[in-house]
């Protein structure tokens, strides 16, 4: 925790970055749309909804996280409770690995280095739902191992959050926490009010919820049609510390917010939860539920009026722009590969950015403590590392059945 003037102090710092930020998901919003528009399946709502809060969580220190070794085991945990919005976790992490790559081909520094096959890079996109592909929800494993749990159907990851919580709490690793990503409508089930009592009775001040309050879920009312109150009433009448802002897409209100979320004083040391509204579908022209789960046409008008927006920011000229999407499977596969280059010529033609990227991220991965000295567990002590375990000669004889014998 810090004090008022070095919360302001930190924020002032971070808002030097806004304009780099502003960049970063831009990128995010064309990747999502370039990988949607190609499998015509996926949820874009709520995934381009969420990028301002991952970008200002992943990129300001909040999180303490490495992105060459999601394997550290005192990193804090995020889990993506909206595990349908996994569209926005590929599209960061396909923006966040290029940057990366780029560091590394022109310095051949080791510390910029991420194994392919532990991140997800720009060419995974075109394999989104496909079989060996990207999943098309939340899933704690392979070039995702950054996710801390799989997730998907509605409120599902929030006990997990919690569980996740107490178990750091009990094993004293104290300063990691458990960040969770989630949308309003997708605390309606049960499970996210237990959730809601349970952290708050188990005293876990180290569980962070980030709300997307856009107001819908799947269905034609808007949540509010059903559930009355506010972010501020359903988690404050749980006991939770309350932090949030009416701008959600607004660098400077959302950054002041997500700095005292983390940053600022917790003295009843209860979870912290910060909400921020926001419009499902920013940007697509497709909003509220109308874009949950639904995805524009191949090629088509919509389509290509969100490709405008970037181009003419950016000076950007898109393969097939205005025109209908080629007639075969591969060349639909090509064209997209194609059109994802030239929005990461974006990022490759900036190399303030690109080293803004790639240092930020090695600075904050080495941030992530080796040791935690109240963790009261030791991988000395782990079963599955003692080699008495794994030697067959010292297993009792009646284990073994003596050759031809039957059984």
């Amino acid at each position: 925790m810090e004090t008022t003037n070095t919360v302001e102090a930190r924020f002032q710092q971070l808002s030097q970055h806004f304009d780099k930020w502003e960049i970063v998901k831009d990128l995010i919003d064309q990747m999502i749309d370039l990988m949607l528009n190609l499998r015509q399946s996926g949820h874009p709502g709520g995934s381009r909804s969420k990028v301002h809060a991952l970008v200002v969580t992943l990129l300001s220190g909040a999180m303490r996280w490495d992105i060459r070794h999601p394997e550290k085991r005192f990193t804090d945990r995020f889990i993506l409770i909206a595990g349908h919005t996994i569209p926005l976790i590929y599209a960061a992490f396909s923006v966040f690995s290029e940057a990366m790559r780029i560091k590394y081909e022109q310095t051949k520094n080791l510390c910029y280095y991420i194994p392919p096959e532990k991140v997800v890079l720009p060419e995974d996109l075109l394999q989104f739902r496909h079989n060996g592909g990207l999943p098309g929800h939340a899933e704690m494993s392979g070039k995702t191992l950054f996710l801390k749990f799989n997730t998907g159907p509605s409120g599902h990851g929030s006990p997990a959050a919690a569980g996740e919580a107490l178990a750091l709490k009990m094993a004293g690793a104290s300063g990691v926490k458990v960040i969770a990503f989630e949308g309003d409508a997708g605390l309606t089930p049960g499970a996210a009010h237990e959730t809601m009592n349970s952290a708050w009775g188990l005293g876990l001040d180290n569980l962070y919820y980030l709300v997307d309050w856009n107001d819908f879920g799947i269905d034609d009312h808007p949540v509010s049609a059903v559930v009355p109150g506010t972010p501020n009433e359903w988690f404050g009448a749980h006991g939770w510390r309350v932090c949030g802002t009416e701008h959600g897409h607004q660098w400077s209100d959302l950054t002041r917010m997500i700095v005292e979320l983390f940053w600022g004083k917790n003295h009843n040391k209860v979870p912290s939860i910060g909400w921020m509204k926001t419009q499902k579908g920013r940007g697509y022209y497709l909003y509220d539920n109308k874009s949950h789960g639904t995805v524009h046409k191949m090629n088509s008008e919509l389509f290509w009026k969100t490709k405008r927006d970037f181009a003419e920011k950016y000076g950007v000229d898109f393969e097939g722009f205005g025109k209908p999407a080629p007639s075969t499977a591969k060349e639909q596969r090509q064209q997209t590969w194609t059109n994802i280059n030239r929005v990461l010529d974006v990022l490759r033609n900036n190399q303030k950015l690109v080293d803004y990227i790639a240092d930020t991220l090695v600075n904050i991965g080495d941030s992530v403590p080796e040791t935690i000295p109240s963790f009261r567990l030791s991988s000395n002590n782990n079963p599955l590392k003692d080699p008495k375990l794994f030697d067959f000669t010292q297993y009792p004889q009646e284990l073994f059945a003596p050759p031809g014998s039957k059984l």
